[in-house]
Order: structure tokens, then sequence, then C-alpha cells
């Protein structure tokens, strides 16, 4: 037998219900459909805002009765268990909420932590984010360890630190901001322990770091120092060297000078921006170890060596910053011309000999830093004294200023200085070619 074809007669179906076609009645359907959808999410809008609202209240009210209650066992010392009984709660429950709230407000007051740690340990928030910590929802994780941070748990140290072996940097960045809170010596060794692993994938940034291990203060520098000893990773190195620059301790710059011939460049630069920080602490014959490097072939090593150098006050240094004017990278050659501007009349000889040589790049940089650090004033008022080797320096120099189109100072006192034997000296100046 062959089987029975079944098919619809289109036809048979009406194309009009009463007034209203089958297109219209379509059209009607999607926007009943849609309007109901509307009004839904707005009533689960409205509905969300007063739940909200709701528990925000019960929030407020309930941190408002045991604000005063806390504070009362807390100042008291107090931990029985009868006492404690009235403040234990559901872990996430609301009540819980609001008393962990206002222990954090009271955890402020540095005078009582330990009895509010103690608290927050007899109250289960300790054990609670101890465990929440290895969950396995990254955000519940990283907000356990946050709080226990905050909470400055030195016994969850071990927990926190093995988060920093995760391949999440939120998590990393987080366990490294906790351990900093906590602030003992054991968390800062599991910081330091991890760097290589850490700076070995760079899922962190230097600066999360470098902020961590600084919060730790003066404290953290003898662990630095010993940790700097057999250390082999020139970017870690380099990290440790910038950290105890920012700690500013004259008991660092010696570990700077072991690593001031480091194959590293940023190792270098590192060492002496330490150095720099302590240049008032070293003697002469240490600050000579730095004379070499103005040679660098890397120039933010050379960089570093003209500022470090350029807080000492010694004319055989400033000799020795004058050859870095005529440094192949404009940044060194600024840096100089910078610290040579701000010495008295020991830099007028070295700018004298620089601007009468040929390199025009240099020339200009001298004159941009002379009127940038208002040695231009000086060179201006010593115009004032009787001709001397002081007027006859500080009036070349001007010439050839003038003769480089660095004028204006000069066109500014004629107009408002209030000495006429100065004025008439600039107008010979203006009305000079100068000398290129």
């Amino acid at each position: 037998m062959r089987p029975t074809k079944l098919f619809i007669d289109f036809s048979s179906i009406p194309l009009k219900v009463g007034k209203f076609t089958l297109f219209d009645l379509l059209l009607i359907s999607i926007s009943a459909f849609l309007a109901v959808a509307i009004i839904g999410f707005i009533l689960a809008t409205i509905l969300r805002r007063f739940v909200r609202a709701r528990k925000f209240k019960t929030l407020d009210r309930l941190r408002s009765i045991y604000r005063e209650k806390l504070k009362d066992v807390i100042y008291s010392g107090n931990f029985q268990p009868e006492v404690i009984k009235p403040f234990l709660s559901v872990p996430n429950s609301l009540k819980f909420q609001a008393i962990e709230e206002v222990l954090f407000v009271l955890l402020e007051n540095k005078k009582y932590e330990e009895e509010i740690k103690e608290m927050f340990n007899k109250l289960g928030y300790i054990n609670y984010y101890k465990k929440q910590a290895k969950n396995k929802n990254k955000i519940i994780k990283a907000t356990a360890i946050d709080k226990l941070g905050k909470m400055k748990v030195a016994t969850s140290v071990e927990i926190i630190a093995s988060q920093l072996k995760n391949q999440d940097p939120e998590i990393i960045t987080v366990s490294l901001r906790a351990l900093a809170n906590i602030g003992t010596l054991e968390s800062l060794v599991a910081i330091l322990n991890n760097l290589p692993l850490i700076y070995e994938k760079w899922l962190v940034t230097r600066k999360a770091i470098e902020n961590s291990i600084l919060k730790y203060g003066h404290k953290a520098i003898p662990i630095l120092i010993d940790f700097l000893k057999g250390l082999k990773n020139p970017k870690i190195i380099a990290i440790i060297l910038d950290i105890l620059s920012h700690l500013q301790d004259e008991s660092t710059w010696p570990v700077a000078l072991s690593f001031l011939s480091h194959d590293e460049a940023e190792v270098r630069a590192k060492a002496l921006k330490l150095i720099e920080r302590m240049t008032d602490k070293i003697e002469d014959k240490v600050v000579t170890k730095i004379f070499p490097l103005l040679r660098d072939p890397v120039w933010f090593v050379r960089l570093h060596a003209v500022r470090a150098l350029s807080k000492v006050r010694n004319n055989k240094i400033h000799y020795a910053l004058a050859s870095s004017l005529f440094d192949h990278h404009w940044r060194v050659r600024k840096e100089a011309a910078i610290a040579l501007a701000n010495l008295d009349r020991g830099s007028l000889d070295i700018f004298l000999q620089a601007l009468k040589y040929d390199d025009r790049y240099v020339k200009e940089t001298i004159c941009e830093e002379i009127e940038r650090t208002n040695l231009v004033n000086r060179l201006i008022e010593n115009l004032g004294q009787k001709n001397g080797e002081l007027y006859n320096k500080s009036k070349e120099i001007l010439i050839i200023m003038h003769s480089l189109n660095f004028s204006t100072p000069l066109k500014e006192y004629l107009k408002s200085g209030p000495n006429d034997k100065i004025k008439e000296e600039i107008r010979q100046i203006l009305e000079s070619k100068g000398v290129e």
C-alpha cells in the first residue's frame, strides 16, 4: 500500500478574524508580550530596590544597636563566653555583616587593635574567612583574603601566601595587599620568597609589588638587605634597590655600592638612585666611585649618575659634571645643566667654557636651564657691579645667550627693572650682534 500523504490546506484558514487580519493579530500579540515584559522588568527593579533599601535600613539599625555594645566589651577586655554570646550570629546574616562592619570601623583605633582581633576570632569571623579563602569562586576567595588582611590575622599568612602561586592577577594583587596589611615579618618573607615566580610570569604590576613592600616601612630594611645576598635575578635586584631608595636609610647605601658594576643597566641605575637619596651621608672617596658611570654605555645610568653627583658640593665633582653637558642624550645634558645652574659662582666658568664650543644643541640646553633655574637673574644682577671678574663673566654669558635668541629676561628687565646701570648694560648687549 502507498502511504497516505498528509497536507494542510492553507486555503481553508480564514485570513481575517472579525475586523483584524492575521498580521494585525501577530503585531498585537508581540506588542502585548513586550508591554508585559517591560512592566515585569519595572516591577522587578522596584521590588529589588525596595528589598535593598529595607536591607540597608536593617543594617543601619543593627550597626547602631551593636556599636556601643561592642565598644563596651572591647574597651573592657572581657571576652568571657557569656559576654560574647549575644554577638554570635550566622555567617552572612545581616547581624553578621553589621557586627563585622562595626568592628572594622573600631579597628581604625590602633590602641585596641589586639582586642578587636580577639573579638573577630571569638565570634568566628577568622575561621569563616579562612575557609572562604580556599573557595573556588574567585569573588568569594578574593573577598575572604582581603578581609583576613584587614583583620591583620597573622595566622592566615600561610593560607594567603599560597595564593601568590595563583594564575589570576587579581587574586595575587589582593593577596599581596592582604599580606602587607598583616604587616608581620613572616608575611614580608612570604612575599619576597614568591617574587621570582610572580615576576617570571609578570602577572601583576611592579608598582603593586613595591607598594606592598613599602607598607612595612623601615622594619623591612634588614630583611631586604639580607634578601639581596646571593640574589641572581636582575629584575628583582632592581626592584629591591628601588624600594630601599624610597625608605631613605643611611644603612642602605653601602649595599648599593656593591651593585654599581653589575652587568644589568637597570641594576646599576637603581643602585645610583639609592645612593642619590643618601649622597649627603657618603664620603668623597666613595662618591668618586660614581665617576666612571658618567661614561656608562646606557643613557639612563648616566642620568642617575649625574643626579647623584649633583647633590655633592665639591669643585672636582662640578667639573666632572661639566663633561655631561656634551652627552649624546638630551636628558643627560639637561640634567647636568640643571645641576650646574643651581650652583653659585662655580658654575660660571664651566658654562662659559661650554658656551664657547661649536655644538649649538649643547649651548641651547645650557641657555634654557640658565633661564629656567633663574640663574639668569643672578647674571643680570651681576651687571650692576663695577668691572670685575664676576661682572665680566656674567656679561659674556648674557651676550652669548642673546646671540642664541635667549633675550627675553633681558628685555623684561629693561621694561621694569629698578637699576639704571643694569639697564644701560642690557641695552649694550641687545644692540650687540653677539657671538655665535
